[in-house]
């Protein structure tokens, strides 16, 4: 007998970094973003990655 097929759903966090980045990358691609300090936006990433890390192991895993 055939056992069930258990469907995972995405992960809501990753999902949404991953799209923001994608958004960011094209932005810079076409050229949509204003003149700024590129350290700042660094940093701004470095805070965001942390904070989504932060985030997804807090969160735990789910079977």
């Amino acid at each position: 007998m055939a056992e069930p097929v258990i469907r995972r759903r995405p992960d809501l966090v990753t999902l949404v970094t991953g799209v923001l980045a994608l958004l960011m990358s094209v932005a810079a691609f076409v050229d949509w973003l204003p003149a700024i300090d590129v350290r700042w936006v660094l940093a701004a990433g470095a805070a965001l990655l942390g904070l989504t890390l932060l985030v997804s192991s807090l969160r735990g895993r789910r079977t």
